[in-house]
């Protein structure tokens, strides 16, 4: 049986930071950014109890930036820079000035798209934890019959509310484009695999390219997100801001029509 090479740990430390080697880079984790840095940016890496720091290159005379991950496990962290350690040794020319090789993407969109999972999932708790002991108090006041209307209206104004809140628009690419969005020419690349390539670069000067589904002329007007320059768009084609609010406004005007029909049926009863 051949013996494997052991694993290089990922580090989990404080307030969400997490610290993984993919075999090229260092990725550092937080809760709104990721950090992507090369080996060649990379000076040292140093463990110390249950801290671990990445120390990148500087040019001479200039002071050299520390990334810092703390209270991680202490076995972890030395298995960690011992790995990277030795990659490093393979790290034919470093950089002079690895903070030039470190590039950074926002989270803002996956943290949202996390609290709203999470809002949903208490939402849902709670929505059942009313139904039940709305249920329980009917059932006690001898209009037991009444508890299968609540739970069948209810369940339906919780799917729309759900609907309607999965169908927001906010923070989408849809929605901030028309208003936060950076508009460009775009010039006509080729045709590549069957498709209308055009290209265009955002604000740091990296190439990206549009696919229209046809040929749209020598330069077209584009549209992209600045967070994710892959989200570009035709100008002409993006979506008014308040039609993408229609089904929000219905599932959830409805949804929440409902259940507030569903929490009167309960003192109507019980006065009754």
């Amino acid at each position: 049986m051949s013996i494997m090479p052991p694993s290089v740990p990922v580090l989990r430390g404080r307030k969400d930071t997490q610290l993984q080697f993919d075999g090229a880079a260092l990725i550092l984790r937080r809760r709104d950014a990721e950090h992507h840095i090369p080996l060649a940016a990379v000076a040292q890496v140093r463990s110390a109890g249950r801290v671990v720091e990445v120390e990148l290159t500087a040019p001479p005379g200039s002071r050299w930036a520390v990334h810092r991950i703390e209270d991680v496990s202490e076995d972890a962290g030395r298995a960690f820079t011992a790995a990277v350690a030795t990659a490093l040794t393979g790290v034919s020319e470093p950089a002079a000035d690895g903070s030039a090789l470190v590039t950074v993407r926002t989270l803002h969109d996956e943290n949202r798209e996390f609290r709203l999972r999470r809002a949903i999932r208490l939402g849902w708790l709670v929505v059942i934890l009313v139904f039940i002991g709305e249920t329980v108090l009917l059932t006690n006041t001898g209009d037991p019959e009444l508890s299968v209307m609540v739970w069948m209206g209810g369940l339906t104004a919780a799917v729309s509310v759900h609907v309607g809140v999965r169908l927001s628009p906010f923070g989408r690419p849809a929605w901030r484009l028309p208003k936060h969005g950076v508009t460009v020419m775009a010039q006509y690349d080729g045709y590549f695999d069957g498709m209308h390539v055009y290209a265009f670069t955002d604000l740091n000067g990296k190439k990206y390219g549009y696919t229209p589904n046809g040929y749209r002329g020598d330069e077209v007007e584009v549209v992209y997100d600045p967070r994710d320059p892959f989200t570009g768009t035709e100008r002409s084609r993006l979506i008014g801001r308040g039609v993408l609010l229609l089904p929000l406004i219905f599932f959830g005007g409805l949804g929440g029509l409902l259940l507030l029909i569903v929490l009167l049926m309960i003192p109507a009863a019980l006065i009754a």
